[in-house]
């Protein structure tokens, strides 16, 4: 699975499902991994998923620190991924 490596260097993955322009889509709910988002019910047939675990979750690396769970690691995070991916900008 590919995967990128957050600016506090923990190893985040993600999962692409389906074809279409891209839509980053992250999963709700406390430590949730992505795995039960699915294809979004079809979605998958007219956007590629990319499907993130956060940090912490599913295939994603434990940060060194426990301190990193916040919403501005999370933020931080997306716009890593974002430049990963070479986008200028996305869809979430």
């Amino acid at each position: 699975m590919p995967a990128f490596t957050a600016s506090d260097g923990t190893e985040l993955t993600y999962h692409l499902r389906g074809e279409g322009p891209p839509l980053v889509v992250l999963p709700g709910g406390p430590m949730r991994a992505s795995a039960y988002l699915g294809d979004l019910g079809g979605l998958s047939a007219h956007r590629r998923l990319v499907l993130l675990d956060l940090r912490g979750t599913g295939d994603s690396a434990v940060p060194a620190d426990p301190a990193t769970y916040l919403c501005d690691r999370l933020v931080d995070d997306v716009e890593v991924l974002r430049a990963h991916m070479g986008w200028e900008h996305m869809d979430v």
